[in-house]
């Protein structure tokens, strides 16, 4: 991705030129350290190739029904908008993005449906943007959403970055959809053109699969329940396409069960960048009284934290928050916070998500409430929590070769 950031920290506002016009975007987690653009060049691709076709013109007649998946910041909301496109975007905080920028450049957030990945999309769809993401399963996943609601002769446009079409990519969008050519890469970026044919999927959520597709029954193959085993026996485990550990107990969240405090100790738990919801289950499984909230930036993870808590305990009380934190949209008291924090975003290495959810933490907690830390040994969390909790407050309460826990008890 392109780059271009200032010396002093400050976010940093781009224009995007193309020819719906020139607009200020705006990426949150964009400043002098981590200078990420609010586009990129797919984003541009895209919008030059609805504008040579016309695709998305309106003919005085009816406009078209304009479907955009996977909108990372606005970038194609905002020049869409005159066309009351629906936008599906799986992130809270991309979400909110999107809304930002289009009041930013002047555009009514009101002319833009933003829709979650799970949620209901419009009828005979004319046109369809689908940004090629880097997982192959939420490809999936969108195209079986996409492909039963296409009006006859639609044309859906896959834009990515060339890193993220392959061949697979491809038949991906030719079973799903149907005839798919690909342009020249330009810039590294690279789209895939498919029109609608009639042997798509044409049941309500893809209830019929093309030949040759991954899923079976209704359409997608997500999503998927895997039984683990956990402490205290077996855990069902749901995930939708794309969530962190599908269809795994990987060894960073294992650690973290094995360090979970003892029943009892206690009441208001969080389950913080839920994921599959496993560890927020597993502990109120231990200990009946707790009240746990699963928080995740993730609809499509918030989904399956829901799904695995009602597979695990039925009916029993929980809370879902879809939101960036502890803070956003709404400040959560609590007296545990469990978290295997992530080290990566897009292409970008680091721990300013991780060091947030700490500063987050410490402020939400109780007196006396502790933080559940888990994390790769090079990644040093023990130190980033002791400047925030005091030396003598951090201790590691577990560890194999590869992970540490680390717990951090604010101060009585």
């Amino acid at each position: 991705m392109e780059e271009d950031g200032s010396a002093d920290g400050r976010v940093d506002r781009q224009e995007m030129a193309v020819p719906q016009g020139t607009f200020r975007l705006v990426r949150p987690d964009a400043t002098g350290r981590a200078p990420l653009r609010a586009w990129d060049a797919a984003d541009e691709m895209a919008l030059r190739h609805l504008d040579e076709v016309g695709l998305v013109e309106d003919d005085g007649n009816d406009a078209p029904t304009v479907v955009v998946v996977g909108d990372g910041w606005g970038a194609l909301a905002a020049p869409l908008a005159s066309l009351h496109p629906t936008v599906v975007v799986d992130s809270y905080t991309a979400a909110r993005a999107i809304v930002a920028n289009l009041g930013a450049n002047g555009v009514d957030p009101g002319s833009v449906t933003i829709a979650d990945p799970l949620g209901p999309l419009p009828e005979a769809i004319d046109v369809g943007v689908v940004k090629v993401p880097k997982a192959s399963a939420v490809l999936d996943h969108h195209l079986a959403r996409l492909a039963p609601r296409l009006a006859p002769s639609a044309t859906v446009i896959g834009a990515g970055m060339t890193r993220h079409v392959h061949s697979s990519t491809v038949d991906a969008f030719g079973r799903w959809i149907g005839p798919t050519a690909t342009t020249r890469a330009v810039r590294k970026a690279r789209l895939l053109l498919a029109t609608a044919g009639p042997d798509r999927a044409t049941g309500p959520d893809g209830a019929t699969a093309p030949e040759g597709a991954t899923g079976a029954g209704r359409g997608s193959r997500w999503p998927r329940e895997t039984t683990l085993d956990g402490p205290g026996g077996p855990i069902v485990a749901i995930a939708h396409a794309g969530v962190f550990a599908a269809g795994r107990l990987d060894r960073g969240t294992a650690a973290l069960l094995a360090a979970l405090p003892e029943p009892g100790t206690h009441r208001r738990a969080v389950d913080l960048g839920c994921g599959t919801g496993v560890v927020g289950t597993v502990l109120a499984r231990r200990d009946p009284a707790v009240e746990v909230t699963f928080v995740d930036d993730s609809a499509l993870a918030l989904a399956s934290a829901r799904a695995t808590w009602e597979r695990n305990l039925g009916d029993r009380p929980a809370r879902f928050v879809h939101g960036d934190g502890l803070l956003d949209p709404e400040p959560i008291d609590c007296d545990l916070v469990c978290v295997n924090p992530p080290f990566h975003r897009d292409h970008a290495v680091g721990d300013a998500t991780a060091w947030r959810m700490f500063v987050e933490a410490r402020e939400r907690l109780a007196p006396g409430g502790e933080l559940l830390v888990v994390g790769n040994r090079h990644l040093a969390h023990h130190a980033k929590l002791a400047r925030l909790f005091g030396r003598r407050r951090v201790e590691v309460v577990g560890s194999d070769p590869a992970y540490v826990v680390c717990q951090a008890t604010v101060a009585t």
